[in-house]
Order: structure tokens, then sequence, then C-alpha cells
């Protein structure tokens, strides 16, 4: 399939996918309703549902897919692992902790306090991940073991915080499995700005990538640190992940499979994979997300189980596949 058919027929979906988040709900409304409430015209408690419910968790879900996307392929850029994923090398662990002391009461900040307290968490993980990986001709496995285990022990410290302090069980699942329902405008705002600075960045050392690609003893005779631009990346994808865990908690698989995707639509140009999976990413979750909230309505499920379920076999097909 020729790769700008790819690109329409994955723009129109993720349009679709915005629709559907837009008109679909548990309100019965008419599409003519719907558009009279858009342009606030209409009945009021429709205008609310619409303007402060499924407009910014729509937007939400699409930014926080699009941080975990241009996340995901930083780190595997940098690193050259196939298995490099945000929240599985445990840099959104650090997030979860600091709001899993959030939610226990142990910590107790403003909303902007704890934004920047989840970005903070994912910054120290990831300086931790990037001074256990800054020796010089370390390979893609061993940063991948390392990551793995740096990722279990983020988890094992969340969980005994969660266990520390009386959290609400919709609070428990809300972190570490995945929700949208608080969404609201204050947090686009927050993941909009992550995303943009981060994405700006990326963009320019997305040359650096070409040479690490090569190896890191190559690399270095081109002129490019492998360790300076591991440590950027890192860097940008902590905050982004940061922000994504402050957003929608715990989302697996995002992370890690967007820039395969991305690779089989775009190609393997490091920009044209950086763009590409900030797409996917998001267009990933905003369908994960409608699943999640309209399958099995008026119950939700949990926006990561959804991510888990669509991810998993993809992974394990891409796996296989590669060489």
């Amino acid at each position: 399939m020729n790769v700008k058919i790819r690109c329409v027929a994955l723009f129109i979906a993720g349009t679709l996918l915005i629709l559907i988040g837009m008109f679909a709900g548990p309100a019965n409304a008419s599409i003519q309703e719907v558009l009279n409430a858009l342009s606030r015209s209409g009945d009021t408690a429709l205008s609310t549902i619409i303007w402060d419910m499924r407009i910014p968790r729509v937007l939400v879900s699409m930014l926080t897919g699009a941080c975990l996307g241009l996340a995901g392929v930083l780190i595997q850029l940098s690193t050259r692992s196939p298995l490099g994923d945000p929240n599985l090398f445990g840099i959104g662990g650090g997030a979860a902790i600091f709001l899993a002391a959030v939610a226990a009461g142990v910590v107790t900040m403003a909303n902007f306090g704890v934004f920047a307290g989840s970005v903070l968490s994912s910054l120290l993980v990831a300086a931790f991940l990037s001074f256990l990986i800054s020796k010089e001709n370390i390979g893609p496995i061993k940063i991948a073991i390392i990551g793995l285990a740096v990722g279990a022990l983020t988890i094992s410290i969340g969980t005994s915080v969660i266990s520390h302090g009386r959290v609400f069980p919709t609070q428990v699942i809300g972190l570490v499995a995945g929700s949208f329902t608080s969404s609201n405008w204050v947090t686009v705002y927050y993941l909009s700005s992550t995303l943009a600075l981060c994405m700006v960045g990326s963009v320019i050392i997305a040359k650096r990538f070409y040479p690490i690609i090569l190896g890191d003893v190559l690399s270095k005779s081109l002129g490019v640190s492998p360790i300076k631009t591991r440590s950027l990346s890192m860097g940008m994808a902590a905050a982004l992940s940061g922000a994504s865990v402050y957003a929608g908690g715990v989302i697996g698989f995002v992370g890690l499979l967007s820039p395969h995707l991305a690779r089989w639509i775009f190609g393997n140009s490091p920009r044209n994979l950086i763009i590409g999976s900030v797409w996917i990413g998001a267009f990933a979750t905003v369908l994960a997300d409608q699943l999640a909230r309209l399958l099995f309505a008026p119950v939700e499920l949990p926006v990561g189980m959804v991510t888990t379920l669509m991810g998993a076999p993809m992974m394990i097909y891409l796996a296989l596949k590669i060489k």
C-alpha cells in the first residue's frame, strides 16, 4: 500500500474517532442537537456536556497518546532498543509513584504542583536510568534489561505507597490502568505545552539519530555523542511520560508500539518516525478510550486494559517479524 494512501487512511480514521468522541455518549441527543450544543445555541446542559466533558476528553486522550508515542520513539531511536517504552522502562513509574503519594494523602499540592511533581518525578527516574546506561558502547539488549529492571522497581515502590495509604479502588484503577474520566481544559493546556516543547526539541536533534543507528563507535567518530543524545532524549521522554501519567494514569503499549507502526507507514527516517509516532499514538489512544467508554456503556473499562488487549497481539506479531 502506498505511503500516501496509508497517511490518508490514518487521517480519516482519526477524524472519525474524534467525531465519535464528540457525538456518541450516554446523553441521548440527535446530531442536530449536538451541533447546536457545539455552537452554544442549543440546550445548556448538553452544551456543558459537550464542551466541558466530551471535547476535553477527546483532546486529552489524543495529547496523551501523542506524548507516549513521542516518548517511545525517542527512547527507541536513542537506545536502538525495539523494546523502548517510557512505562516499560519505569520512566512513567516515577510519576506514578508521586501520584500514588498524592492519592494516599502523603503529598498535598495544588493542580499545577501535582503536574510539576509528576514531570519532576519522571525526570528523576530518567536521570537514574541515564546514569545506568551512560557507559560507552553499551548494547541495546543491556539497555532493555536495565530499563525493565528499573520499571519493575518503580512498580514495586508505587504499589507499596498505594498499600500504605487508604486509597479508594477507583483511584487505584485510574492510576495503574488508565482513565480519562477527569479530563478538563487545564489538563489540555499542560499536555499541549509539554508536547509542543518536546516536539520542537525532538525535530532539532533528529539528525543525531542517523549516526546513532549505526552504533556508538561510528556515531562518536561522526561527531555525535551517543551519551549526550540519550540523555537529551531521556529528558524529553520523561517530561512527556510524566505529563501523560498525570493526565490519564499508566497506559501501556502505546509508546512501545507506535514507533513500529510508524516505521511501517512512514519509513525509517528518524524525522518521519518522530512525526508518525506522534499521530499513531494519538489516534490509538483515542480509539482505546472510545472503546473503553462505549463498549459496555454506562460501565467504563480502564483505558490501559484496552491498549494492552489491542497492543499485545500486534507486538507479538511484530516481534516475530523483526529479524
